[in-house]
């Protein structure tokens, strides 16, 4: 269903239309249109000014055809992502120097406030051995009451399994589920797992999560997480100094690569429907036009 738009426009158009016709009528002419003052054609007036009262109702009706403007609309809306996000998080005893992991988790929290509330957070813990803390989950109040209970070795005697703890993050995807994303935070090298690397890249061709990697030491093994981060279509991050300042940046800038909310704006765009009755009706314009002034020049030739 259309709607008229700018129909008042219309009326002063209409209205025209209807004088012209009732004073055709009314002086029973046989011209197709007839003004009260049609004599002024009778004398020798300028070839622009004899065609000032035919140009005048055309531009009128011009006017009235773009006034009455019919249209439909039609609603758009904006798609929302919902993402599935585990952070993998190093609690190494090695974490609890300069701070790390006390800084590690007041962004973590920051992280979580900052996503939507249907993405679902998972967080893997490991130390010598990887540990589920929590499983995917859109709890909010769930995951920021487990982060303060972070601590350095919670899960076994330290050392790190990172490896293992990323076997343990990807399994927790489902292979078909959208806009899966791992986040990884380490402050030293592997030692402790069953799995390699290559082990890793593998099972992630399957899952096809995207991998963050976040270094947060100097003595980090660069090339490894940039290795694990190339291979997912991921970015790998690294932090020598001003822990708190990089890592808040570094959050940032992955909540702007994965945006967590694309506003679901629902508004309305015009899709006008007359576009060939306007055309149609200008072109049949012109024609009358035309017919009029030949008549007229016809005339003036062959005087009755």
């Amino acid at each position: 269903m259309f709607e008229i738009k700018y129909l008042y426009f219309a009326i002063f158009g209409i209205a025209t239309f209807l004088c012209v016709i009732l004073c055709s009528i009314f002086y029973k002419s046989s011209k197709v249109i007839l003004f009260p003052h049609i004599e002024l054609f009778e004398k020798p007036l300028r070839f622009i000014t004899r065609f000032i009262p035919y140009s005048v109702l055309l531009l009128i009706f011009l006017l009235t055809i773009i006034a009455v403007h019919p249209y439909k609309t039609k609603d758009i809306f904006s798609e929302k992502k919902v993402y599935n996000i585990v952070v993998c998080l190093d609690v190494s005893n090695s974490m609890k120097e300069k701070d790390k992991l006390k800084i590690a988790k007041k962004v973590l929290k920051d992280f979580v406030l900052k996503r939507d509330s249907e993405d679902r957070i998972g967080i893997v813990v490991f130390d010598n051995v990887p540990f589920k803390l929590v499983p995917l989950t859109e709890n909010r109040e769930k995951i920021l009451k487990l982060i303060p209970k972070i601590k350095p070795a919670m899960v076994d005697i330290g050392g790190t399994s990172m490896y293992d703890a990323l076997m343990e993050t990807l399994s927790m995807f489902n292979p078909q589920w959208k806009n899966k994303v791992v986040i990884l935070l380490s402050d030293g090298g592997d030692i402790d797992s069953k799995h390699t690397l290559d082990d890793v890249i593998a099972y992630n061709k399957v899952v096809k999560a995207k991998i963050y990697t976040i270094g947060i030491s100097s003595g980090i093994h660069s090339y490894n997480l940039e290795r694990l981060s190339s291979s997912s279509g991921g970015k790998a991050f690294f932090i020598t100094r001003e822990y708190k300042t990089a890592l808040k940046n570094i959050f940032d800038t992955i909540n702007h690569l994965e945006p967590s909310f694309i506003k679901e704006a629902g508004y309305k765009i015009e899709e006008p429907v007359d576009f060939y009755i306007k055309v149609a009706a200008l072109l049949v314009s012109f024609f009358i036009l035309g017919k009029i002034t030949f008549r007229v020049l016809k005339n003036e030739k062959n005087p009755a």
